[in-house]
């Protein structure tokens, strides 16, 4: 266990100081100011307006920055030959790929967080909105965010940097449509698309499951079963990958 820590707290030095964060966090600020100005000019409650623009945004720029730093992490670290020092202090790799995604999943949640602060501050500025739905929505989020670093582990193994996003950014995008392309092929009278599409449903992470940011101000809380099964579901997915990603990474040749 010491070494995963110790792997997961050089993940998040690490991560600290990359500057991508710092910009996308700019931008997001920026982001907001301009959603508000926008909804104040608008029909209608302009604090729930800025809160489904804001959600929105933390959920989109979150996730392409679990996309982008985690695999650049992995993939500068092979390339500089540190992975094969750290890799000579463990007993087993599966410690790297766990230790990595804590660190990840510290500074990268950690973000989300902040970045739910300062959008809840600013919906308040403008009105009130139910809090509870709304802290459930940004833990929800942060749970979507944790659900990409690890599809994004799994890709990282890849030889190429921009097949690994590229791979990551696909799996992302079908898995808010999982659902959509389960329905879609069992409309169509090809058994071979019905079969195809069954297996991209079960095999694909549905990220649409933890998706609770459509209701979000509007209601007093989201039911309890509900809940359980949005988080039950996420961190279910999450283990899973992360077997895998240790899986595939055990049995590669680094040589």
């Amino acid at each position: 266990m010491r070494s995963v820590m110790s792997i997961a707290h050089l993940t998040f030095s690490e991560a600290l100081r990359n500057k991508i964060m710092y910009a996308v966090l700019a931008f997001l600020i920026l982001m907001l100011l301009a959603a508000s100005v926008l909804a104040s000019v608008t029909m209608g409650r302009t604090e729930l307006m800025i809160l489904d623009l804001g959600l929105g945004g933390i959920s989109i720029l979150a996730n392409l920055m679990a996309i982008v730093i985690t695999i650049q992490s992995l993939q500068q670290e092979k390339e500089s030959r540190t992975l094969y020092v750290l890799l000579t202090r463990l007993s087993s790799r599966w410690q790297y790929i766990v230790g990595k995604f804590l660190g990840l999943a510290m500074v990268l949640g950690g973000l989300v967080l902040l970045m739910c602060a300062l959008l809840t501050v600013l919906v308040y500025l403008f009105g009130s909105v139910y809090p509870l739905s709304l802290l459930e929505a940004c833990l929800s989020t942060l749970l979507e965010t944790w659900l990409v670093i690890a599809v994004a582990m799994l890709f990282a193994q890849t030889s190429s940097l921009f097949l690994a996003i590229l791979l990551t950014l696909c799996v992302d995008i079908a898995g808010r449509f999982t659902t959509v392309i389960y329905q879609f092929g069992q409309q169509s009278d090809a058994s071979s698309l019905r079969i195809l599409t069954e297996i991209m449903y079960y095999a694909l992470p549905n990220l649409e499951a933890v998706n609770l940011r459509n209701s979000a101000g509007y209601i007093s809380s989201y039911a309890s079963d509900l809940l359980v099964h949005v988080f039950t579901y996420g961190f279910i997915e999450i283990a899973f990958l992360l077997i895998l990603a240790a899986y595939i990474f055990e049995k590669r040749n680094l040589s």
